[in-house]
């Protein structure tokens, strides 16, 4: 295991920062967004992105087909939202057509009541910087959830990704795991870890972002982008994926380790 983690960080560390960056923008909560945040400003823009985070489950089909762009569509044909409840209007019809949508209704109503959406609706990008890890404390115990919890990791990237947006990456992520998906699992095992709780997952990457940041100051949003853009991907699909990136040594160099 140790010689895995040594071998994939040794790999990661040869992309460049300015690439890194390049992949976070192909997220689609970002290349479907940025019109959004263009609209409504910082704000409420991050208090959309959490909340769009936190929903983002069980779809009806990939994200970046069924999910953050009809966000996208509904939310340009929409007004700008003056108060969280706002946005509450504008996005329920949408979460109603949604599968679980129960549970997703609940989840828009507890959040964008809360304290917390408040707080961040009219927070600059600078205060929300700041009070980064803060706010994931609060958000698992606004939400009745583990800080560890995927639908909260998976927000704080969201909100981590605004703040991007904003010029704004002198934020601390670096404590907050990689949200676990089938993509990071199905990636990990295909690097040969046998991992199968959770936590163990989570260690594994950890270990990975700690060596590769040796060489490169990225964190888990960096990591967590990459990992879920080629976690289903097959080795020429890989190679593809880093030769459109200029980075085909990179691409040849982990489907090595695929292998």
């Amino acid at each position: 295991m140790e010689d895995t983690i040594a071998r994939v960080s040794r790999i990661f560390g040869e992309i460049p920062l300015e690439v890194w960056e390049d992949i976070v923008r192909l997220e689609p909560e970002w290349f479907h967004m940025e019109d959004i945040f263009k609209k409504y400003g910082f704000g409420r823009f991050a208090t959309l992105m959490l909340i769009t985070g936190l929903n983002d489950y069980q779809l009806k089909g990939k994200a970046e087909e069924a999910y953050w762009p009809q966000l996208k569509e509904l939310l340009q044909k929409s007004k700008v939202p003056e108060s969280p409840q706002e946005l509450k209007e504008i996005l329920s019809p949408f979460y109603q057509r949604e599968r679980f949508y129960k549970a997703k209704l609940d989840r828009l109503d507890r959040f964008l009541s809360s304290k917390l959406a408040q707080n961040v609706w009219s927070a600059t990008p600078e205060e929300v910087a700041n009070n980064f890890l803060q706010i994931w404390h609060e958000l698992a115990q606004t939400m009745r959830q583990t800080k560890e919890a995927k639908t909260i990791t998976f927000a704080m990237k969201c909100l981590g990704i605004a703040l991007l947006m904003a010029g704004e990456p002198n934020f601390n992520f670096e404590k907050i795991p990689i949200p676990i998906d089938v993509r990071v699992r199905n990636f990990t095992k295909r690097l040969g870890f046998e991992a199968e709780r959770d936590d163990e997952l989570r260690s594994i990457w950890n270990r990975i972002l700690e060596e590769t940041r040796k060489k490169v100051p990225i964190n888990m949003i960096h990591l967590d982008s990459l990992i879920w853009q080629i976690g289903n991907l097959d080795n020429e699909e890989i190679a593809a994926y880093f030769r459109k990136l200029g980075r085909e040594t990179v691409g040849q160099k982990l489907i090595e380790v695929l292998r």
